[in-house]
């Protein structure tokens, strides 16, 4: 896929997530680095467990303005560091089409399967934060099995063609 087609692929995505969130009045929001529905409120800051953006707020309004200073060659540092919104998504829109094609699959869009999913990953990194002691270096046995959720996680939002 293109970067044009990645990120027409997250408007989709997010647009399909958005108007079921709001007709079911799920108390969730998408995020906007993946689309996927995974903020309990926005611009608070919250790390989505998907695609790692931390959400500041930006969006697609803020998008564009970063993206010209980019061009210009001014660089901003944020919670994000100096990746894009645009970047996020086509980098985690790459990693969404790598899994998809190890399985011959594709993005799940069956949103109740994808909230429970999203869910019980998100309860499996708490168990794992509740084991933590604070003491661990980034390179301990639980830190890798904390970051490997994510991965997982990002495997399940995949699934096989019918």
């Amino acid at each position: 896929m293109s970067d044009v087609e990645i990120l027409a692929a997250f408007l989709a995505r997010r647009a399909h997530y958005d108007v079921y969130l709001q007709a079911n009045d799920i108390p969730l929001y998408t995020c906007p680095g993946c689309g996927f529905p995974t903020l309990a409120e926005r611009g608070s800051f919250d790390i989505c467990d998907i695609c790692s953006w931390e959400d500041d707020g930006q969006d697609d309004h803020a998008n564009s303005i970063l993206d010209e200073l980019l061009v210009a060659g001014m660089k901003i540092s944020g919670p994000n560091g100096h990746l894009s919104l645009t970047e996020n998504r086509i980098n985690i829109g790459r990693i969404l089409e790598t899994n998809a094609e190890l399985i011959n699959g594709e993005i799940d869009f069956d949103t109740a399967r994808v909230l429970r999913a999203i869910a019980f990953y998100q309860q499996r990194k708490e168990e794992i934060e509740d084991r933590m002691t604070g003491d661990e270096y980034p390179h301990d046995h639980i830190w890798m099995e904390w970051k490997e959720v994510k991965k997982d996680l990002q495997m399940t939002l995949v699934v096989p063609r019918l």
